[in-house]
């Protein structure tokens, strides 16, 4: 999910999933995607209950990597 969404944000929106009543709400996966890298980047996306983080530019063999291990 990318971060930098223009109305709600991808941190704001993972939240929301999280928080549904579903059943699914808790393991669909969801990673951040972002260019910001830094630490208190990671760290928001975890308390936003994210998988993980993919950071752009994209590389390929760490996405697939990530979506074979799904």
């Amino acid at each position: 999910m990318d971060v930098q969404m223009p109305i709600m944000n991808g941190y704001e929106v993972a939240t929301k999933i999280r928080a549904m009543k579903r059943a699914d709400a808790h393991t669909i996966r969801i990673y951040a995607c972002t260019a910001n890298t830094a630490a208190e980047d990671r760290q928001k996306a975890t308390a936003a209950g994210m998988n993980g983080f993919i950071t752009k530019p994209i590389d390929v063999k760490k996405l697939l990597a990530i979506l074979q291990n799904i």
